[in-house]
């Protein structure tokens, strides 16, 4: 069975982005599609770092343990919050430790927003981020809109078979894409 990393990204206090996450988590694990965990920046805590990874001298567990769950699972999916037309400067901050680490990796993402305004153009700068690492990015967009009224505090959707619908097709192409032996040139 595949592992795959979620990887909730907002920090904010009062988030709903880590909803969806926690609802990925569920629906792969009771669909029997994937292993899946929740990476939750909030609880890593990372300071601003000022170098990647790889150069760190004196890395912290906390940072090994984070590299080693994200890296080591078969795919990831970014859950990003939409601030002002864009991720936040956490994912940044996460995204940047790392290089050589992105290369070949599968990776999803899906936007998540507070109002109607789906979050497609958050999608597509993570998209072209991600690409320009080398990972390979599950192409298509995924947006969650209203997740404070579809999704209660532990995740669980309103409507469970309309986001089972929605991310369907996202969870498919990621686990496809692990399934693929592809070696990046």
């Amino acid at each position: 069975m595949k592992r795959i990393a979620i990887l909730s990204s907002s920090v904010r206090s009062g988030r709903l982005s880590h909803r969806v996450a926690l609802y990925l988590e569920r629906y792969l694990e009771r669909s029997g599609l994937a292993a899946a965990e929740v990476l939750d920046l909030k609880r890593y805590d990372f300071p601003l770092f000022d170098e990647r990874f790889a150069f760190q001298t004196h890395p912290s567990r906390r940072l090994f343990d984070f590299t080693r769950r994200l890296f080591s699972a078969d795919g990831i999916i970014v859950v990003t919050p939409v601030y002002n037309a864009d991720f936040p400067a956490s994912l940044k901050n996460a995204i940047d430790l790392y290089y050589e680490e992105w290369v070949g990796k599968p990776v999803a993402v899906v936007s998540v927003t507070s109002g109607q305004v789906p979050g497609i153009a958050t999608v597509q700068k993570l998209q072209t981020l991600l690409l320009k690492l080398e990972a390979r990015v599950v192409p298509g967009l995924c947006t969650v809109i209203s997740v404070g009224e579809n999704f209660d505090e532990q995740g669980v959707p309103r409507s469970a078979e309309q986001m089972d619908a929605l991310v369907r097709p996202m969870v498919e192409g990621l686990l496809q894409a692990a399934d693929c032996a592809c070696v990046p040139v």
